[in-house]
């Protein structure tokens, strides 16, 4: 099912939650999961306002197709950000079950019990699943207002309580898939072509070697040099039968790097640059220094440290039916199909990027 996919919060409950005939509940997030085991705090969260054991909470993660638009994962602001806003779409899907109930039995809503994907009437002995409740799509079409009530820290059952990490069995088996366990029928494997250094300029190529493999082929845009083949051996032996000469610049040594990063800031536009969080300026270096008694000069640099994930890295692609389908570790998985969007020149409509979860990277 295509959601709506826009800048501002979405407001319709159905766009954060869905509830099965079963009473299973979806939940709808752009957020990845990618080692801080927010998928685990943000079924806890839901599981909280719904009142339903954490097992029957599911949570569908980054994909561009399925999810609300968000700019991404980082700043540490999954849990902080994303667990009030799924919390108060919960806490609005739970007053909207409470009221049909009370509806369709003429009942005083203050006297139900919500419990365990049911809602009860003790005192009568009459019960509605959440599933029989939500069917039709009344409930999940309406608003999730502003002033929704959410359970407080007191009220919490399931939220700061130590619960099993979803999906660790998978994780501690081998059993859940990362982007380069996606396997598709008829998939073709790319290696790609790499210079000895950064910013290379690719001088001259021969391929025939490459090419003389048996369903091999070829690819170069400018200095970009990749080869394909049905089986990944294959394609690591083509790779290595290019014949390339590059124009390398000089490259920065371990000990010049920081020297390097400093005096060669990156382009960037302004509306890009990270402003880092709240400021707070009181009183002034300069005369703090002036009176001083002592003053200690000293500078420290610190090793270059990227910012990457612990697996390799893959995407898979797949066309069908003339949609564009991106399997690969990213935490913007919007940002990747907007830049899809440019390289390929397909409307939004026709793009779909799907991290399947991203190794280890930090606390996002």
């Amino acid at each position: 099912m295509s959601r709506q996919q826009v800048v501002t919060p979405v407001q319709r409950i159905g766009d954060w939650i869905e509830i099965g005939e079963d009473g299973g509940v979806t939940v709808f997030t752009g957020k990845v999961e990618v080692g801080q085991n927010v998928r685990t705090a943000l079924t806890q969260a839901v599981a909280d306002e719904l009142r339903v054991p954490v097992e029957s909470v599911r949570l569908v993660m980054a994909d561009t197709a399925r999810v609300p638009f968000d700019a991404g994962t980082f700043g540490s602001q999954s849990t902080p950000a994303m667990a009030p806003r799924l919390r108060r779409a919960a806490a609005a899907a739970r007053e909207a079950l409470l009221d049909l109930a009370a509806e369709q039995w003429e009942a005083n809503r203050a006297d139900l019990r919500i419990e365990g994907g049911k809602i009860t009437h003790p005192e009568t002995g009459q019960a509605f699943s959440f599933g029989e409740l939500a069917a039709g799509g009344a409930v999940l079409a309406q608003a999730v207002p502003e002033d929704v009530a959410t359970h407080g820290p007191d009220d919490w059952t399931v939220a700061g309580t130590s619960v099993p990490k979803v999906d660790a069995h998978a994780l501690v088996t081998g059993a859940h898939r990362y982007a380069s366990d996606v396997a598709l029928p008829g998939m073709l494997h790319g290696k790609v072509v790499r210079p000895g250094g950064f910013n290379a300029a690719l001088r001259s190529i021969d391929i025939k070697m490459a090419e003389s493999l048996p369903g091999v082929t070829v690819a170069r845009e400018g200095s970009f040099v990749g080869v394909a083949a049905s089986e990944v051996s294959t394609a690591a032996l083509a790779a290595a039968m290019v014949r390339a000469e590059w124009d390398v610049p000089p490259q920065p040594s371990g000990r010049e790097l920081w020297e390097y990063l400093r005096t060669h800031p990156g382009e960037q536009p302004e509306s890009q640059r990270f402003r880092g969080g709240e400021q707070h300026t009181s009183g002034s270096i300069e005369d703090g220094l002036r009176q001083a008694d002592h003053v200690l000069e000293r500078t420290y640099t610190a090793a270059y440290i990227a910012h990457a994930p612990l697996e390799p890295r893959a995407a898979v692609a797949q066309w069908e039916d003339g949609r564009l389908t991106v399997w690969t570790g990213t935490q913007r998985p919007f940002g990747v199909r907007q830049q899809l969007m440019e390289v390929f020149g397909l409307p939004e409509a026709l793009l779909r990027a799907l991290p399947p979860e991203v190794r280890a990277e930090g606390r996002c």
